[in-house]
């Protein structure tokens, strides 16, 4: 069985949806040895299954996860089609 394609599908006003096994971390930039701000270290690390969805509306609960909460709220995105 083959790779599965790392992707991300910008869903219509909806979340991010993020497939084939794409790690989530959030990496903060520090000083590097000569105080400029420059080198960029992981500070957190989400446990994702394979699959997963982003929140792009702002409301979701379980952030940085879409709960569905676009849906309740009518999010829109602008984008047209």
């Amino acid at each position: 069985m083959g790779k599965t394609e790392k992707k991300i599908t910008i869903t219509k006003n909806g979340p991010y949806v993020v497939s084939g096994d794409i790690p989530l971390t959030v990496e903060v930039i520090t000083n590097n040895k000569d105080g400029y701000s420059w080198d960029w270290k992981k500070d957190k690390t989400f446990k994702t299954e394979s699959s997963y969805a982003l929140c792009r509306c702002g409301a979701s609960s379980n952030k940085p996860f879409c709960n569905g909460s676009h849906a309740s709220i009518k999010f829109n995105d602008g984008l047209i089609e």
